[in-house]
């Protein structure tokens, strides 16, 4: 009897225990709520959760900016100064792509501790979210002690609180966006007069006029793009494209992207905005590059139209080149598109239906010799073929469809025609 009183005691007092460690992370919770209903900065929430997790917390957002932290972050083999805000270093965001912690960050609904290399302690993050968007995420270095339970549990709640403060306060508003959306106004409406007047514009705004440029234009897949501020996703793309001009135009994001080579951003850049765009749920989309800047509308044109050639839930996160949609747009400013079909190589034509009806594959050898530079072995060994055999079938499409690939101009027409090809069938027309 004895024994059995002793054992009820024993559930009872882990039954109290259990029901006190409750009440003390509940009076936690409502705690750090109280901080923000009391309309204080979010420092001071970070403040308050830090007296409970006692261990550092940062606060990013979704370009790998620090919108805050408490205590005050200082790890130089991580962070850097970028735009004016500290941000983590390219290799140190590379890293965590690599090694999927991006990702499962993105996907994270509740918090999760994980090893970071060339870091002893373990950390925990979790996603910041608004709707179906991941506009931060929550990170605590386990310095000082190992992560519990009720840590993890006050993370959570942590990343709720975050969510609704950034939806309460305007972050970022500054007269200086003002400045920009005029002057991206009035550039992508043709209002300057000249060139030079641009580019006085550009240096009184505070960046360096440049030989080239690209414009870029982003959207929000989901039909309610307002999650926050603007200026709040300004930042952030200022953090990407420290000497771009970004603001708004339209209603839409709109990045100036200064360009002293043939591609607009290095593949760590690249990376980055990919992220950005992923979590937010956008897409971008970028024009050809050019040089007069009193071209801009037209190059903005050039943005805008691939938004409408699109299914934008299959874009999510994509940047999208002009280049690859430029033929797809002249289609668009034809009058009668029969036109254009029109212009298809006739031996492309006589070449599908062969295929279709013989069950043979031409147009796909001429195409991948097209595709490896016109090189035989190169479209052998693609096609899994033997080069004689690549070559017997350059005969027989000779022979068949009268192509002649020693003509460059047939090549060229042949190339484009097989574009149209491909459009058509995206498209129906």
């Amino acid at each position: 009897m004895e024994v059995i009183m002793e054992e009820l005691n024993n559930e009872l007092k882990e039954m109290r225990d259990f029901i006190k460690n409750y009440q003390q992370l509940q009076q936690k919770k409502e705690s750090l709520f109280t901080v923000l209903r009391h309309g204080h900065e979010l420092n001071l929430i970070l403040q308050k959760a830090y007296g409970y997790i006692n261990n550092p917390i940062n606060i990013c957002d979704s370009s790998f900016s620090i919108l805050d932290s408490f205590p005050t972050v200082d790890d130089e083999r991580s962070l850097e100064v970028r735009n004016d805000r500290l941000s983590l270093k390219n290799v140190f965001s590379n890293d965590m792509k690599e090694s999927n912690l991006t990702d499962h960050i993105f996907h994270s609904i509740y918090p999760f501790i994980t090893k970071v290399d060339d870091f002893e302690y373990d950390w925990a993050f979790e996603s910041i979210r608004i709707n179906r968007s991941v506009v931060g995420y929550v990170c605590v270095r386990g310095i000082n002690r190992d992560f519990t339970d009720d840590d993890l549990e006050i993370i959570h709640h942590l990343s709720h609180i975050i969510s609704v403060y950034l939806q309460k306060n305007n972050l970022y508003m500054n007269p200086r966006g003002i400045t920009t959306d005029r002057f991206l106004k009035q550039l992508l409406l043709g209002h300057f007069e000249n060139e030079d007047t641009i580019k006085s514009q550009i240096s009184s705004l505070g960046y360096k006029p440049s030989a080239s440029y690209y414009l870029m234009s982003y959207d929000f897949v989901d039909s309610n793009p307002k999650l926050l501020a603007t200026d709040y996703f300004c930042q952030q793309l200022q953090s990407i494209f420290p000497n771009a001009i970004t603001g708004t135009y339209e209603g839409q994001l709109v990045t100036l992207l200064p360009a002293n080579h043939t591609t607009p951003f290095n593949g760590a850049t690249e990376d980055r905005l990919q992220t950005f765009l992923l979590m937010n749920r956008m897409i971008c989309t970028i024009s050809f590059v050019f040089t007069n800047l009193t071209e801009a509308p037209t190059y903005y044109e050039q943005c805008k139209c691939i938004f409408g050639m699109i299914d934008l839930e299959d874009n999510i996160g994509n940047t999208l080149r002009y280049g690859d949609y430029c033929l797809r747009h002249i289609t668009t400013l034809l009058d009668d598109p029969s036109l254009f079909l029109a212009t298809i190589h006739p031996a492309i034509k006589f070449m599908q239906s062969y295929d279709l009806e013989n069950s043979t594959d031409y147009l796909n050898t001429l195409e991948t010799y097209i595709q490896k530079n016109r090189s035989a072995p190169a479209a052998a060994e693609a096609l899994h073929i033997h080069k004689s055999t690549f070559f017997y079938r350059l005969e027989k499409m000779k022979s068949l469809f009268n192509i002649d690939v020693s003509n460059p101009d047939n090549m060229f027409a042949y190339e484009i025609s097989l574009k149209i090809l491909d459009i058509s069938k995206k498209y129906r027309y």
